[in-house]
């Protein structure tokens, strides 16, 4: 689709009707009139306009069972893009997908991992993402946005400003443990829960609050930081780069290395860790369990004062991730009030490594859907993190 403005060819309420199908992939006529809450007259209408401006197209799917197949609507050109700058073991990340989440293409560099964000790494990862662009065959105008995946708790203090001038797009910096639960909320194990809380133990130690179906950043953007909860009581407990002592990632480590590390003389990469858990290796999966019950004693105190319907866990532990939910389970049971324990589930994530690209997504059709709304209608959290990826 050339994106020009649709507002002057079709009127607002096709425009947004135009950015659901974008969003939310193949619709039928039923569910685009489901999803709009308009009558279906009104919706019915919209669609023959978008259908004679060929704007959108209509086709059958494929027959299942007996009956007439169902036809679907989607729009009629490419389909805008968002991609995910990531930076972790090792390695600077780059991801394309479609506000749908289809994912089109990746890329990545080795990269020092203690190195800063400053202007020469930011312009490797703009010439690493225009390649992907590129050799997807991605016009510049399809991306919508770039999202920069962060360690940090408020990750708005990151200046991507030389990033966004390089690309001339809004570029947008988010706790990565966020991304992670917003992309299980819209595609993975979070679907159709109101409350809950995502836990990030594949690369560092965090968490994500949904509540009320929304993302909870807490008034400072702190929420969450599982890793920066006190757990040595000490006066003296060592000191943490947040500023407090005694706090929860200082004794786990700052990675799945330096944690493992402490029951094998050999460092081990994450590959390996995950592999001998797959294998069931009793000193990997002692270690994995140790874990959870450590996390898991913080976590029940949060329970017990959300009451969320469940506990998601990195679905990029894999294997290891199966003592890990065991002993979060343990520390529950033992630590949360009853009626807690005894209401929320502690469920394997569904996305793996895919979470934070799939968040990236999930924001960016947030800002975009809410933009086709009226004023009165928009989510103001929603318009206030748009509008600052706007002015990035």
């Amino acid at each position: 689709m050339p994106h020009e403005d649709p507002d002057a060819r079709v009127g607002a309420g096709r425009h947004r009707l135009l950015t659901l199908l974008e969003c939310a992939g193949p619709l039928t006529r039923s569910e685009l009139t489901e999803r709009m809450g308009l009558p279906g007259t009104t919706v019915a209408g919209m669609v023959s306009e978008l259908l004679r401006a060929r704007l959108v197209v209509e086709r059958e799917t494929p027959a299942r069972g007996v009956g007439r197949p169902p036809r679907v609507l989607e729009p009629a050109g490419p389909a805008p893009v968002v991609s995910l700058l990531a930076r972790r073991d090792g390695r600077l990340r780059v991801a394309v997908a479609t506000l749908s989440g289809g994912l089109i293409a990746e890329r990545s560099r080795p990269v020092d991992d203690g190195k800063a964000l400053d202007a020469p790494l930011l312009a490797e990862a703009a010439r690493l993402l225009r390649s992907a662009l590129g050799e997807a065959g991605i016009s510049p105008p399809r991306l919508v946005a770039v999202v920069v995946s962060v360690a940090r708790p408020r990750p708005h203090d990151v200046d991507l400003s030389a990033l966004g001038e390089r690309l001339e797009k809004p570029v947008v910096p988010e706790n990565d443990a966020n991304l992670g639960a917003l992309g299980e909320a819209e595609f993975g194990a979070g679907r159709g829960l109101d409350s809950f809380v995502y836990v990030m133990l594949g690369h560092s130690v965090g968490a994500g609050l949904v509540v009320g179906g929304r993302l909870h950043r807490g008034a400072s953007g702190f929420a969450g930081e599982l890793g920066h909860v006190q757990v040595q009581e000490q006066e003296d407990g060592s000191l943490c780069v947040c500023g407090g002592r005694g706090c929860l990632g200082r004794h786990i480590g700052t990675s799945l290395h330096d944690f493992v590390h402490r029951a094998y003389a050999a460092r081990l990469s994450v590959p390996e860790v995950l592999s001998l858990a797959a294998r069931r290796e009793p000193g990997v999966r002692r270690v994995f369990a140790d874990l959870g019950r450590m996390v898991g004693k913080p976590l029940a105190g949060l329970c017990t004062m959300l009451d969320p319907a469940a506990v998601v866990v990195d679905g990029s532990l894999g294997a290891a991730g199966e003592p890990v939910m065991a002993g979060i389970r343990e520390e529950l049971d033992r630590h949360a009030a009853p009626a807690v324990a005894d209401s929320v589930r502690v469920v394997a994530g569904e996305l793996g490594e895919r979470a934070e690209l799939l968040g990236a997504v999930a924001l960016v059709r947030r800002w975009t859907l809410d933009a086709t709304l009226p004023a009165s209608r928009r989510d103001p959290a929603v318009a206030a993190a748009s509008a600052l990826a706007a002015a990035r």
